[in-house]
């Protein structure tokens, strides 16, 4: 009981009302803390029986945080946590793949989502699963409200790639589709397709090259022919009549390398005069041709290529004649045809999803130390002391010291790097919405700009 005493000092009634308020702040506070202590120092949950209340999305870096109203009910079974990619138009039903997990204790109303997909638009949803009577499978549900993680930023495009082609000085790539053979120019920097052409043919591994003062584009199709585009507006300029599969092209001296199938074991390299147009030689191979092909840096005389089972390496006179060429048996599972560079010092080259490392020999020096990574493509620095590997099924770009080949650097990405390059002190890369194990190189990908460590730059 609440005694109050008046006092007729004005002085006096200020003073005692200072203290009073003092003693029931204090009361207040011990009471909050009381209170507090159940929950582990943290805010009390609102509790309902019949309905679940989503607060509002609290979003880090790679990650997303959902708190949510306990559900008070003696048939509880469990939470479901839903993630949805796209704008549900019935927020009252659920599919078993928009599930992400499941929580059995009610007194756990705080979920971290540490797996968020690279899109520009999620929802979420908590769902309670109650045990109706009955069947022991005879559930009824509580579904919360929806609320959306949007993220305009990241401006996605749509893809099925056959081939990247970085070209770092105008700071855009080429991306060769595998679908109805679109061609696009990605400008990096404004995160724009400046131009984009359908060629309704299958395309190969394509090369970029200087023609009279013209960067061109050549492109190898599957019906035979050789096509060249002005790289910059992709108007075609001329064509070249192969007269069997193209798999692969390079441009190196004036010269174009045209990688062959012509079936029935005819696999050849044809090397055609970029000014004339004339077949110079025409190398053919017996096991099987390669499926992509690359010229050693710094040579105008060698190349090396892949295929399904053989490594090859090709040489050639200063006017394009063939001298000599070498196959090696070699069958992976790890195999990657897109996955193929030459490394920047001329002593051999990278392929696989592991990393394989071979010398000029085609030996194989060494596997990157891959653990569980799937890599989806290799690039270096300048100068020459690392090897940057994307893994297709994880969000990292891991560095890698050469020579050595132990693990430097892990650059954390957004999304799964697919084709990575590096422009001055970043790391660009085309990423993927999500994981390579899920839908390959097809569907929605964008730019990301990772800065370089400073030591390694």
């Amino acid at each position: 009981m609440l005694m109050i005493k008046t006092y007729k000092n004005s002085h006096t009634m200020k003073k005692v009302a200072v203290v009073s308020f003092i003693i029931l702040f204090a009361a207040t506070m011990t009471s909050c803390k009381k209170e507090n202590s159940s929950t582990g120092g943290g805010p009390v949950p609102i509790v309902y029986s019949d309905k679940i209340v989503l607060s509002n999305l609290q979003a880090g870096n790679d990650s997303v945080v959902l708190n949510w109203s306990k559900l008070n009910n003696p048939k509880f079974i469990r939470y479901m946590i839903i993630r949805r990619n796209y704008k549900s138009t019935n927020p009252n039903t659920y599919s078993y793949n928009e599930v992400i997990d499941d929580i059995s204790d009610v007194a756990v109303v705080r979920y971290a989502d540490h797996s968020v997909p690279a899109t520009t638009y999620l929802e979420y949803q908590v769902i309670g699963v109650l045990q109706d009577t009955g069947p022991y499978y005879n559930y009824s549900y509580i579904y919360s409200n929806v609320v959306p993680y949007e993220r305009p930023e990241l401006k996605q495009f749509y893809f099925s790639i056959k081939d990247v082609l970085p070209d770092v000085p105008n700071h855009r790539c080429y991306i060769i589709g595998a679908d109805s053979g679109k061609i696009s120019i990605l400008d990096y920097q404004s995160r724009t397709i400046s131009k984009e052409i359908f060629t309704y043919a299958t395309l190969g591994f394509s090369s970029l090259g200087d023609f009279n003062g013209v960067q061109e584009l050549y492109v190898p199709r599957n019906d035979g022919w050789l096509f060249i585009y002005n790289a910059n507006t992709l108007d075609k300029i001329d064509q070249i009549k192969a007269g069997a599969i193209c798999n692969s092209v390079v441009y190196n001296n004036g010269k174009l390398f045209v990688a062959v199938d012509s079936g029935y074991y005819d696999y050849a390299v044809r090397v055609y005069d970029r000014s004339s147009k004339a077949l110079i030689t025409h190398t053919g191979t017996f096991n099987e041709g390669p499926q992509h092909i690359a010229v050693v840096p710094g040579s105008n005389t060698k190349l090396f290529g892949i295929g399904s089972y053989y490594l090859f390496s090709f040489e050639y006179d200063a006017n394009g004649h063939y001298v000599t060429w070498m196959d090696i048996n070699y069958s992976s599972s790890s195999m990657y045809f897109r996955c193929f560079e030459t490394l920047p010092n001329g002593q051999g080259f990278i392929t696989s999803m592991h990393g394989s490392i071979y010398n000029n020999s085609m030996t194989l020096v060494q596997n990157l130390p891959y653990g569980n990574y799937q890599y989806s493509s290799f690039t270096f620095n300048s100068p020459f002391t690392s090897i940057f590997a994307g893994c297709s099924n994880y969000q990292n770009i891991v560095e890698y010291s050469y020579p050595g080949y132990s693990e430097k650097h892990t650059y954390r990405c957004i999304g799964y790097p697919t084709a990575v390059f590096i422009d001055g002190t970043n790391l660009t890369s085309l990423s993927s919405v999500y994981s390579s194990s899920y839908y390959g190189d097809s569907g929605q990908f964008y730019i990301e700009t990772v800065p370089l460590n400073k030591s390694n730059r």
